[in-house]
C-alpha cells in the first residue's frame, strides 16, 4: 500500500495571502491530504469580538460562527473532501504541533515564515520525524 502524502499546514489568519494554504492546495491537487491548523492570537480574538458585537451576538456564539466560517473558507480554498481544520491558540508549542502531526499521520509540515522567529521553532525542526517546510511570506 502506497503512503498518501499528508500535509499539516499551519496558518496565521492575520497574514494576508497565506502561502501555506497554496502549498496545501497543491498537495490535495496531486492526490494528497491536508490538515489545516489555524493559530488564533489576540488580534484574531479582537476581530471575533468585533464580529460578535456587529451581529449583536454573545461572544461565544459570535466566535463559534466566525471560526466555523474561517474553517470552511480554508477547507474550500485547499480543496479535498476530507480537509480538516483545527483551531489552536497562537501560543501552541512546537511539541503540540508535533503531536497534531503525529495524530493526523502527516508526512510533512509547512509553517509560515513568520513563525521561524519563535524560539521553539528549532525544536519543531529537530524533533519532527517528517519534513518541515517554511512557506515564504506572501
Amino acid at each position: 500500500m502506497k503512503l498518501q502524502e499528508h500535509l499539516l499546514a499551519v496558518v496565521d489568519p492575520t497574514e494576508a495571502g497565506d502561502s501555506t494554504l497554496d502549498i496545501a492546495s497543491d498537495v490535495v491537487a496531486r492526490g494528497g491530504k491536508a490538515t489545516v491548523v489555524v493559530l488564533v492570537d489576540q488580534r484574531v480574538r479582537d476581530d471575533l469580538r468585533r464580529f460578535a458585537d456587529s451581529e449583536d451576538l454573545d461572544m461565544h456564539t459570535g466566535q463559534a460562527i466566525a471560526l466555523d466560517r474561517l474553517s470552511d473558507s480554508y477547507a474550500l480554498r485547499v480543496g479535498g473532501d476530507d480537509t480538516e481544520t483545527i483551531i489552536c491558540d497562537s501560543t501552541v508549542s512546537a511539541r503540540d504541533l508535533l503531536d497534531v502531526a503525529a495524530e493526523s499521520r502527516a508526512t510533512s509540515i509547512v509553517v509560515p515564515q513568520r513563525l521561524t522567529t519563535r524560539r521553539n521553532f528549532r525544536t519543531l525542526v529537530s524533533d519532527a520525524h517528517v519534513a518541515v517546510l517554511v512557506a515564504p511570506a506572501a
